[in-house]
Order: C-alpha cells, then structure tokens, then sequence
C-alpha cells in the first residue's frame, strides 16, 4: 500500500501539469496512467527526418498557460512560432481552393478591403455578413449552437462556408450541436458588450500593432513538453502502466489499482468524463448520467511526407479545411512543413490530413491502407500530387475529441454541485470546462493549488497534527 497527500489519475497533459504543480509546492503525490505512454493526446515521432504529431502540433499563443510552462521547464529557447509569411488559410469550394481573406478571425473578418475582394463569398453573402452591424444582440443570456449564432449574425452562408468546415476542422463537431458558449465563449462576450462580433473585433484590434503569430509550437514537437515535465518530476511518484479499478471514499481516499492500493488525502482525476463515470458512481451516483452525457468523436490523422517536387501546390499557408457541401470524407489538412519548422527533411513536404469526427463517424473502419490512400485520391487534383509519398503514418484517436454541445456549461455546473459534496475530489480534463492544450494545463494547475490548500486546511483542522 502506498500512502500519499494527492492521488492523481490521468498521465495525459492536465494529470501532468497537476502533478507538476504539487511538486513545486512540496505536496507528496502519485500518478496513475493506466496506458503504457505517457502524454495522452500528445504525442510526436520522427522518422526520416519527418516529424510527425499525432495530436495537437501547437498552442494558442492568446492563452499563456502553454508557452509559460514551456518557460518555467527551461525549454523557452526551443519555443518556435508559426511561419508568418505563409499563415495563409484556404477553404475547397467547388473543387478549388479559396484563401480566407486576410484578417479573419475563424469567421469574423476584421479588414473590409480583403473580406470585400473574396471570392468565397457571394455578394449577397458579404452583404448579410456586414448586416451584423445592425441587427440586435441577443440579451437572453441562453445557450445556443455556434450554428445558429453564426447564422443570427452572419447568415447562412457564412456556417457553410466557414463555421462548419472550421468546426469539423478544430473539434471535429457539428456547429447545429456545439455550444457557443462552451466552444467560443469570447464571441457571445462580445455580441453582449459592443453589440456584435464586427464591432467587437474592431474595438479589440490594436492601432499599428504588429502582426504576430498565434500559434507557437517547440522545435522537436509538443512531445518535447511530455518529455520536459517527466524528467522534472519525481520518478518515485510515477507509475505507468497501473489501471485505477475502484476508488473508495470516507477520511481518505482509497484506489484500487492494478499494482496495490494507493491510499490519498485528495484525488484529483484527469480521466475522460465516460471512464470517469464508472469510477465515481460508488462515490457519487448521480455522476455517472452527466458524465456519460458528454460526447466523443472518434477521429484519425493521416501523415504523408511527400518530395516537394511531387507535389504542385506551393503550400503557402497553413493548411486547408473541406466543407461537408463538397461531399469528400476529408475534413481538413495542415501543410506541416509550411507552418512550422523542421517537419520535413531538405526537399520534402508533410502534409497532415484529419478524417472521421461527428462528420464521418464510420472513418475509422477503414484499414490503414484505405485511410493513406482517402486524402490522397481526394486531394490530388487541387495540390497537383505527384507520385506516393515517401513516408505515411496513421494515428487513430478512437473517442478522443470532446463534443461540447448546447447545454454543456448547465449540465457541468450540476454536476460540480453534486462534487462538491466529496471534499478533496478534483475532476479535469478535456470535455468538461475546457478543450485545448493551453487550458488544460491551467485547469492542471489550479486543480492542484486547491489540493495543495486541502492538505493545509485538514492540518488546520487537526490543530496542526497531519
């Protein structure tokens, strides 16, 4: 048995940063990874020359947390930012590709002229986009889809030619389910304080600033991240590879794990909301319906590095997103090597295609043969290859990508109420208040600074006696 003040149950990045956190503050702490891997959704290899991420290839430089721990780890000076002279963004229609106007904000542009001069847009499309200005905000303060908030101040065109192909790209969900609330809570905030989104963006924009990148990544990949915590903390305290089975509840906290019992003041449980149910239901029966209510898209990530002689497009810009009007199970693909450095040996290009989500559930049942060759065939004739790759590698991510949809925020807020009645329980994670590497992490930590405070607090009660 092992006796501890923190038990954490999750060895992705939140379970990572948690236990980081704790070990800064000097509080005693287990982690469980029930996988062999550390990382969770993170994770980079290299062959060839080619560096290949499976998950997530960056942060979003407008959330600190990321690039602060970055810093805090000593990897400052293997931060790398997005390339700014490629950051260009294109959208299929019609079988050709369309560059995003500069100055968009997902789907908000910011700069008249070049929204103007598009040609993604009808006329009676950039019309209706430019009636934001006048209609009413809503007031009501109610959730709604991030289709029907695009589609109230936008128009429809807009969630079909941006929202939902961007949707399907960054959270691989529907825009008639997610939550607008949940998924871009800084649109809603600001319809409710200038009135709208294009009056909000320009009041947000700042005179004569530079331009800067809004994603930075690390030189050998966001592995480098896992890698950094790992050799930081305690190895005493890691355990991979050892499944949580059961926890009970009472003075303590009691897990049952496949290597023994682990025996914790506090838990903090970095799982996703469906393995969480099971576990706390013992504890917390009405937990087990909300946790399970939150849904999960399966998606997979299709690498191929190509000879950039074999490949006809320039790839000068980030990458591309597929509407689902365009009728192709494709749904996005990042141009790697354009984006970020280092992805690809001298002469050679890495493309990153996504494939499956709410779009296209049955993606995954293809074989890794099917799912190489599906972006190849449909994207062939717009980026001119040439040829096969030289290098491919498929990662599969079944049930991974958490679908934040209408209600969400309701739904997590009661079952926070209902955690609360088990003191020294702490549940984070992608899937409830946050998605996104930069948010886990700061959930991570604060999660631990209020496990921390409750070793103080039961010390304090005990008259000082632990």
């Amino acid at each position: 048995m092992t006796r501890t003040e923190v038990a954490i149950v999750g060895g992705g990045i939140s379970g990572l940063s948690a236990a980081w956190e704790l070990h800064k503050r000097r509080t005693s702490f287990v982690l469980l990874e029930g996988t062999e891997r550390w990382g969770g959704v993170i994770r980079t290899e290299t062959e060839g020359g080619f560096l290949f991420e499976a998950g997530p290839d960056s942060m979003l430089a407008q959330k600190p947390d990321g690039l602060a721990l970055c810093r805090e780890l000593g990897l400052g000076d293997r931060l790398v930012p997005t390339d700014m002279e490629r950051r260009r963004v294109y959208v299929l229609h019609r079988r050709r590709l369309r560059a995003l106007p500069e100055g968009m904000a997902l789907a908000v542009p910011t700069r008249i002229l070049p929204f103007l001069m598009s040609s993604l847009f009808t006329p009676w499309g950039k019309l209706r986009m430019g009636l934001d200005l006048a209609i009413r905000p809503r007031r009501d303060g109610a959730d709604e889809s991030v289709a029907s908030f695009l589609r109230r101040r936008f128009g429809q065109e807009c969630v079909d030619r941006l929202g939902e192909p961007l949707l399907a790209g960054i959270h691989a969900g529907d825009p008639e389910r997610l939550s607008i609330r949940a998924t871009f809570p800084r649109f809603v905030e600001l319809e409710r304080k200038h009135g709208g989104l294009l009056r909000g963006m320009w009041a947000a924009q700042r005179p004569k600033a530079p331009p800067a990148a809004a994603f930075h990544s690390l030189l050998g990949g966001m592995g480098e991240l896992v890698s950094a915590l790992l050799a930081r903390l305690p190895p005493q305290a890691l355990r991979l590879g050892v499944a949580l089975r059961a926890i009970r509840s009472g003075d303590n906290f009691t897990l049952e794990t496949t290597a023994g019992a682990v025996v914790a003041r506090s838990l903090i449980l970095a799982v996703p909301p469906s393995k969480a149910a099971g576990l706390l239901e013992p504890i917390v029966p009405e937990a087990g319906p909300s946790l399970r209510a939150v849904p999960f898209a399966s998606t997979a990530a299709v690498l191929l590095g190509f000879r950039r002689s074999d490949v006809g497009h320039p790839l000068d810009g980030y990458g591309l997103v597929v509407p689902a009007t365009e009728g192709l199970r494709t749904a996005a693909l990042s141009f790697a090597s354009s984006k970020l450095p280092g992805r690809a040996p001298e002469g050679h290009v890495l493309l990153r295609a996504f494939v499956g989500g709410i779009r296209d559930p049955k993606a995954l049942d293809l074989d890794d043969a099917a799912l190489l060759a599906l972006p190849q065939r449909e994207l062939q004739p717009v980026l001119g290859l040439r040829g096969g790759p030289v290098a491919a590698r498929v990662f599969r991510w079944p049930e991974t990508t958490p679908q934040m949809e209408v209600g969400h925020l309701a739904r997590v807020a009661e079952l926070d109420a209902r955690l609360a009645a088990v003191p020294g329980l702490h549940m984070i994670g992608a899937g409830l208040r946050v998605t996104g590497v930069p948010d886990c992490i700061a959930e991570g930590r604060r999660a631990a600074e209020s496990a921390a405070a409750d070793q103080s607090s039961r010390v304090s009660d005990c008259g000082g006696v632990s």
